[in-house]
């Protein structure tokens, strides 16, 4: 490859290079730093070791606590689709309904929810259902917010256009509605991923016998600095896959967004 194909290369990818490169120096002088400062490993780690503690969980609970904490988080996430979404459709359409649940909404969301989670564990018990649910408080608000001010925001004058043309409810909401609040749930589904890896880790933090928040909360207890670091590297690792799942959902729903972005 010649210098100016490198450079055109380089150029057309850099989007993906940056990060990767940011995260490489990152990780080498976090790994230079250790080693120099002879950081105790009963009170930080770096690099080199928490791969070594990741390589001792994948060769125990690892896998079986992965699966335990993805279905939670999965099953969560798909209730609290289930349920935003009709709810902010429904309450971006009408005023009323929003004058009347908009404060309620803002009074939950705002609310540390957290606290009820000894609570849910009363209720659901100790196992996945306690979790789900928790889950769901947390991560519904973000998406059905989202799409709630996402139908309030939509163009009233592309409303009336369609209108003038013939459109019925249905079509207003298919043609007009939906394509301008795919922005707004795919941000709020990428706000809710967080908010639900949070409810995940507490929920099996607080009652759980498996689970990577389980086993995070163990080995931290014992001091394995390492192996506790690399488990939460595992979830830092697991979100990020799944937010850039949901940047790929948004290229192929709203399109239009994306070549906008990549012009400025």
């Amino acid at each position: 490859m010649s210098g100016r194909s490198r450079r055109h290369w380089v150029a057309r990818n850099q989007q993906r290079l940056l990060p990767l490169a940011t995260v490489v120096v990152i990780l080498a002088l976090w790994e230079i730093l250790g080693r120099v400062a002879h950081w105790n490993p009963l009170f930080f780690s770096y690099p080199s070791q928490i791969w070594s503690g990741f390589v001792e969980l994948a060769g125990g609970p690892l896998w079986s606590d992965l699966r335990v904490s993805g279905s939670e988080f999965v099953l969560g996430m798909v209730l609290s689709v289930l349920i935003a979404v009709p709810a902010g459709l429904v309450l971006g359409s009408s005023r009323h309904l929003y004058w009347a649940f908009d404060p309620i909404v803002g009074a939950l969301y705002s609310t540390p929810v957290l606290v009820l989670a000894p609570l849910l564990v009363i209720w659901f018990g100790l196992g996945i259902a306690s979790k789900v649910a928790i889950v769901v408080i947390l991560s519904t608000f973000p998406i059905m917010i989202n799409l709630t001010e996402g139908v309030r925001g939509t163009d009233r004058v592309l409303l009336r256009a369609a209108r003038s043309f013939g459109a019925t409810r249905r079509h207003l909401y298919r043609d007009v509605v939906l394509p301008s609040v795919t922005p707004f749930f795919i941000t709020g589904l990428r706000l809710a991923v967080g908010r639900a890896m949070i409810g995940v880790i507490v929920g099996e933090y607080i009652a759980s016998t498996q689970g990577i928040g389980f086993q995070i909360n163990a080995d931290a207890e014992l001091f394995a600095t390492a192996r506790y670091l690399a488990g939460v590297m595992v979830i830092v690792v697991f979100s990020v896959a799944v937010m850039e799942l949901l940047k790929l959902l948004e290229k192929r729903m709203a399109p239009w967004r994306h070549q906008l972005l990549a012009r400025e």
